[in-house]
């Protein structure tokens, strides 16, 4: 999103690649892609939406794309084209106009886990926090000698990641303390016109109130708050892990922070296995699935997290799916990190080791088909108005026609061809049974 100024000093080759945002007066947007970092997945292209047919974005080879001229034009927009304020992110819109502070990761091409964590980066900003577990989003989260984060970011043990995170807030409220306890003692130093800044602050700790006192500290009379500067700002705190850590290992964990009563955020990327490991089964697997320690078709359902979030009433409990409803992602997102307590939010997310049969490029539109054929219901719950509400409607009427794109469930017909019906069609009606439990979560 370039300014007046910005388009004016633009290399001219952009001047009819630049487009009105429609955003305020002299405003114009393009889109810009790092050919240099681009995996070749083809997603972008796939998804991007178009105009009369047209699509926004379309797979070139990179032979006929490079050249000094489009070289120039993307060196320009990365390193000279300032990250504008001008949208609010609560649109799907809005958060892509925020630039991410997680880019160019070395996960698979087309990966599922990912777009949730450039999301996550662009609705909090520099005020994100994140605990990784180990696993798939741990290795490409933190790659030697590079990672795609430019906010702080940590990678415990497998097994306690959220206890990990909860050491995080913990460690953020004694340092808000002591802010709070420096500004009591010493609030009589303070000019009289600035004195409710401070008070302000104490409180009520928000990014307004922070802004404000962040304002003065340069001149501020109480001098310990200057070497105490960075921890003003209140933190956007998230543990971050797959199922495997969230399902199984580290559950226990999980369950003790949304029991604490504490602020602190869980994002859980549902690939349905081990996946950094080579997709072994986990408490997340489904019944018929074939993956590594289930090669016949795994014989247990899926655990239900969802679920069991559902009983603690003080914990927000959303679950997303990008390709199926992205204004629902956002969505539950922010009100995720806005409430003042315990969330968890398990987001459905492709992996290359499900066997999609159209490829990895059409992830986003698998996760569509999940939600639509009732594999994977979206919802959230939020315990300040108690209401449950159902994001996606579903359609069991295309379930077997979905599993039926991915090989994990195909090739039990060839492996396992005297149980498959039966395992397939079990592994539908526990996915009934889940979202008629859900369905009726949302009555009461």
């Amino acid at each position: 999103l370039l300014d007046k100024e910005e388009v004016e000093k633009a290399p001219n080759s952009l001047n009819d690649k630049l487009l009105d945002s429609h955003l305020g007066d002299n405003l114009k947007f393009t889109i810009a892609v790092s050919y240099k970092d681009c995996t070749g997945c083809g997603l972008c292209a796939n998804i991007c939406p178009g105009k009369k047919g047209s699509k926004a974005l379309e797979m070139v080879s990179k032979e006929k794309l490079v050249n000094d001229i489009t070289l120039k034009e993307t060196e320009y927009l990365f390193n000279e084209v300032t990250e504008k304020d001008v949208m609010s992110v609560s649109t799907v819109k809005g958060s892509q106009f925020k630039g991410p502070r997680f880019e160019f990761s070395g996960a698979c091409a087309g990966c599922g886990e990912t777009p949730y964590l450039k999301l996550l980066t662009q609705l909090f900003g520099d005020r994100l926090v994140i605990a990784n577990a180990t696993g798939c989003s741990s290795i490409y989260g933190a790659s030697s000698p590079s990672t795609p984060y430019s906010v702080p970011w940590a990678n415990s043990l497998f097994e306690d990641n959220a206890e990990f995170g909860f050491g995080m807030k913990i460690a953020d409220e004694v340092k808000k303390q002591q802010l709070k306890n420096i500004i009591n003692e010493n609030i009589s130093k303070v000019d009289e016109e600035e004195k409710d800044i401070y008070l302000d602050y104490v409180n009520d700790i928000n990014v307004d109130t922070a802004k404000a006192l962040l304002s003065v500290i340069p001149h501020t009379k109480i001098k310990p708050l200057k070497s105490l500067k960075k921890y003003i700002m209140p933190i956007s705190l998230w543990a971050v892990g797959g199922d495997g850590w969230a399902y199984d290992i580290g559950y226990n964990g999980i369950d003790h922070v949304l029991n604490s009563g504490e602020n602190v955020n869980i994002l859980v990327l549902d690939t349905e296995v081990y996946s950094n490991t080579g997709g072994q089964a986990s408490k997340s697997s489904r019944v018929g699935a074939v993956c590594k320690f289930a090669s016949s078709g795994k014989k247990t359902p899926k655990k239900d997290l969802l679920k069991i979030a559902l009983t603690n009433p003080n914990v927000y409990v959303g679950a997303i799916s990008l390709g199926a409803n992205p204004a629902a992602t956002v969505k539950v997102m922010l009100e995720a990190e806005k409430y003042n307590g315990p969330s968890i939010i398990v987001a459905y997310s492709p992996c290359i080791a499900w066997g999609i049969l159209k490829g990895m490029s059409n992830s986003i539109d698998e996760e569509k088909k999940a939600t639509a054929s009732g594999y994977f219901p979206i919802f959230h719950y939020n315990p300040l108005t108690k209401e449950f509400k159902m994001d996606g409607k579903s359609d069991f009427n295309k379930y077997q026609d979905y599993l039926d794109c991915e090989d994990r469930y195909k090739s039990l017909k060839i492996i396992n061809s005297e149980e498959a019906d039966t395992l397939l069609k079990e592994n539908e009606d526990n996915a009934k049974n889940r979202y008629d439990s859900y369905e009726l979560e949302g009555k009461n």
